[in-house]
């Protein structure tokens, strides 16, 4: 293609248009881990019709046909794709203005892929110099990039296998390193946190960081870390699909292992609650003769597999009918904590618990049993328990102005939304309460069902729902019983949110806030993803 200054203005047109748009698609892939399993699933809900029927993935390459088949033999090839970026530079203009540009954190991954997209579309702007060939190009972005990062996969493959097997030798060098393994549909991070700080009190503790559960992060955590002083390794073990938490387990052989929960969570990965059962159960069947389970009974899917086990059994549950080793009875639910009786070897006592949630409890109490099995008295532990701090993935409270914010928006699952009611309930009923949600992700068939049930328990305890995604809307919506009288809000947009909640800032209210949130919400509350 002849350069000249119109040539250069449209090449510089084509490149910050791909730039924003491979960035855009790169976004929605990392969001998902670059699984297509994931991706599949959220093309599956609302929003992800949403982004199938966007300017950039439909209504883009529907314009330029229609355009095409109209004026395309009136205008010259390059008057023509100068006239169709005119209208990419309109359409980015107006996602600037609505702040709706969308960029991923730029990993060496992420960065690769845009570059290819950046890289082919200069190949054929400049080489290949067929006009027809650069608009199919541009309406065709989204599969170059899904192309770009399905070619990365077997160098990440190769990478992977890497990373594991010096993480799996760097461990091997610490036979005497205890390692604790963590696994459940929810309460995974926070009973890390609470194992950790009880543990710290007697032994040199080693945990992975924040939400870090998956084969490649631990193995890549384990790589930069030093564990020539520790005594205690910590590992929260997550999964989307069968054997992934074994595959931990072969990175980190644990001599303990603790199963906080097993629920209708990423379903649409797993397929059935059996094989979410059988995952999780991964960490159990890991554990040498010589090793602990731990396991709230309470769970029927927790308690159901316990006598298949080779190794020492502990439970944990609150109903005596399932005859828990630790049994946990008389919750109160507080503003600062939880004050509950806990029955265990025959002596009952009666301890308060400063962290929020009824559910932490059960989290608190299966960090005692393993501290317990590693060696700490009880006296030990008791006073560890009294000093913990919420850690990373626990509901925490905090203050905008005059209103509480409960915030638990780490994550969302049916117990622990229903968890978090109830320390939205635990507040006097004269001042106003509402509840800020995006509803729960992956529950596959049972979505419908369980936000219809969550939709029923807030309008029993909040006066207002305020719903930001558009995924269950309908489904909190409808569960909802009219007869209390609960407020329904459908806000959608970030901005307005922001702009919703400021105007409570001066009112003395409660709001729980569940699951994630916009950045701009955590911004303007000046908190973070549930500590």
């Amino acid at each position: 293609m002849e350069i000249n200054l119109f040539t250069l203005t449209i090449g510089g047109f084509l490149a910050i248009s791909a730039l924003l748009d491979y960035a855009y698609f790169t976004y929605y892939f990392q969001l998902k881990e670059y699984r297509v399993d994931r991706f599949r699933d959220f093309l599956s809900t609302d929003s992800g019709r949403a982004f199938l029927f966007d300017y950039r993935m439909l209504w883009r390459g529907v314009i330029v046909a229609v355009l095409y088949a109209l004026v395309g033999d009136l205008w010259s090839p390059l008057v023509f794709l100068f006239i169709v970026l005119v209208l990419e530079a309109l359409s980015k203009g107006v996602h600037v203005l609505k702040r709706q540009v969308r960029r991923p954190v730029f990993t060496l991954k992420a960065m690769l892929i845009v570059a290819f997209g950046l890289a082919f579309e200069t190949l054929i702007f400049w080489k290949v110099a067929m006009i027809n060939i650069v608009l199919l190009v541009l309406v065709f972005r989204f599969f170059i990039a899904g192309f770009a990062m399905l070619l990365m996969a077997a160098p990440s493959v190769f990478a992977k296998s890497l990373y594991i097997s010096a993480a799996k030798r760097k461990i091997a060098q610490y036979p005497n390193l205890k390692i604790i393994g963590i696994t459940g549909s929810y309460g995974k991070s926070s009973t890390k946190e609470f194992l950790s700080q009880i543990l710290a009190g007697k032994f040199k503790v080693v945990k992975t960081p924040k939400n870090t559960n998956t084969e490649i992060g631990v193995a890549k955590f384990i790589a930069k870390t030093d564990f020539s002083n520790a005594e205690v390794f910590v590992v929260e073990m997550g999964a989307y699909t069968m054997g992934e938490i074994k595959k931990i387990c072969d990175i980190t052989p644990p001599t303990v292992g603790i199963l906080t929960a097993i629920a209708p969570q990423h379903l649409s990965l797993f397929g059935s609650i059996r094989n979410v059962q059988k995952t999780k159960y991964e960490l159990l069947r890991a554990l040498p003769q010589t090793g602990l389970a731990i396991t709230n009974v309470d769970n029927e899917y927790c308690r159901e597999l316990l006598g298949t086990l080779d190794c020492g059994v502990r439970t944990y549950g609150s109903d005596p009918e399932y005859s828990p080793d630790v049994c946990i009875e008389d919750f109160r639910t507080v503003e600062d904590g939880v004050n509950f009786t806990v029955t265990t070897e025959g002596e009952t006592r009666q301890p308060t618990f400063p962290v929020l949630g009824k559910h932490n409890v059960f989290n608190v109490i299966a960090a005692a049993i393993a501290a317990k099995q590693l060696g700490m008295t009880r006296d030990e532990i008791d006073a560890a328990i009294k000093t913990l701090i919420p850690g990373h993935g626990s509901v925490t409270l905090a203050q905008y102005g005059k209103a509480t914010l409960i915030n638990d928006s780490y994550n969302s699952n049916p117990d622990g939304f229903k968890a978090a009611l109830e320390i939205l309930n635990s507040f006097p009923s004269n001042r106003k309460r509402i509840v800020v949600t995006r509803g729960m992700l992956e529950l596959g068939d049972q979505t419908q069902e369980l936000h219809e049930q969550i939709g029923g328990e807030i309008s029993f305890v909040a006066d207002e729902l305020v719903i930001i995604n558009r995924d269950f809307a309908k489904y909190l919506s409808h569960g909802v019983v009219h007869k209390y009288k609960t407020d329904v809000h459908h806000i959608y947009d970030p901005k307005m949110l922001v702009e919703y909640l400021r105007g409570y800032k001066d009112e003395d209210v409660v709001i729980l806030l569940e699951n994630r949130m916009p950045s701009a919400v955590y911004k303007e509350l000046n908190i973070s993803k549930s500590a």
